[in-house]
């Protein structure tokens, strides 16, 4: 519970000019302690609390989550890919909702929102498209082959690479060094 007071506080810092007006949480626990409200009201924030086990009175967080699994969905309908890579189609999914301008923030992407500069969309891919990893020359020998064969399921955290699956090897590993077909 505290670790969740204490990122919430890194929230409020960061936000670049934007006032958070409200926080909605379904008494859950997390956003419930006499600190939190002291929080709350000293930076004028109201709290508000719904009844537990009844997501459908969060709209808006709701629709995200509905929003977020209809692209997973689509995007692993789109390349015939089975459904043990959700979690890769869900993790794209909000890296690219995150590049992209929103109404409730003003036609401002939410990543620029969060960190005051408008991300680059020039590294975007396909997803599933067949890519190649270089090998390092630590991992091979002379002759062994450059790169692998993999294919594309998302963006490695931080913006450090990319996630390739390896058919052959049947592991998901993150590469700079690609290229794609």
């Amino acid at each position: 519970m505290l670790n969740c007071f204490k990122d919430f506080k890194a929230i409020i810092k960061k936000q670049n000019g934007y006032k958070i007006r409200t926080v909605r949480s379904d008494q859950g626990g997390e956003y419930t302690s006499n600190d939190f409200e002291a929080f709350c009201t000293q930076q004028g924030i109201r709290q508000q609390t719904t009844p537990a086990y009844t997501p459908q009175l969060n709209g808006v967080a709701e629709r995200k989550n509905r929003m977020i699994l209809d692209m997973a969905r689509s995007l692993l309908k789109a390349k015939k890919l089975p459904k043990q890579y959700w979690a890769e189609a869900v993790s794209c999914a909000v890296y690219l909702l995150n590049c992209c301008p929103t109404r409730s923030l003003q036609v401002v992407t939410p990543e620029e929102a969060w960190s005051g500069h408008k991300p680059s969309v020039t590294h975007v891919r396909v997803f599933s498209c067949v890519a190649f990893a270089k090998i390092p020359d630590a991992r091979r020998t002379k002759l062994d082959d450059k790169s692998e064969k993999c294919i594309f399921v998302g963006y490695g955290d931080r913006r450090m690479g990319y996630k390739l699956y390896n058919p052959i090897t049947k592991k998901v590993i993150i590469s700079r060094d690609v290229i794609f077909e």
